[in-house]
């Protein structure tokens, strides 16, 4: 267990110094460098404290779509995300999704494995369901 104050709340501190104290104290393009210099911060902020559980649901997400297009049980093994995400690509290519069924199920998966990217690099744009 990290000790307070963890890395997530020490950038956050560093966003808001920078949007509030340091961005309006500027002008022109050093300005505009600090402004995305708080932004980046605040993405890292997000990052650290949102990645931990999207990747947990990306990983359970991929296994399951992995299990449902696998008689063997081989996919059950898969526990590291990189491999998990190298045997759905291979998965797809190979016509996973062909299947209605199973395609309604891969975009499910990738829906909101995108959506929790956007809401860690972008919130605000990871409501969008698809249509």
């Amino acid at each position: 267990m990290q000790p307070r104050p963890t890395a997530a709340e020490l950038l956050a501190v560093v966003a808001e110094l920078l949007d509030r104290d340091v961005v309006p104290a500027l002008d022109g393009p050093v300005q505009h460098h600090a402004r995305v210099a708080a932004s980046l911060v605040t993405i890292v902020e997000r990052q650290l404290r949102l990645a931990p559980a999207a990747e947990a649901a990306e990983l359970a997400g991929t296994q399951q779509l992995l299990a449902a297009g696998d008689d063997s049980g081989e996919a059950a093994a898969v526990v590291d995300l990189d491999e998990a995400r190298a045997r759905l690509a291979t998965a797809l290519r190979a016509g996973m999704a062909d299947d209605p069924a199973m395609a309604a199920s891969v975009w499910d998966v990738l829906m909101r494995v995108a959506r929790d990217d956007l809401s860690i690099a972008k919130p605000g744009h990871d409501s969008w369901d698809g249509e």
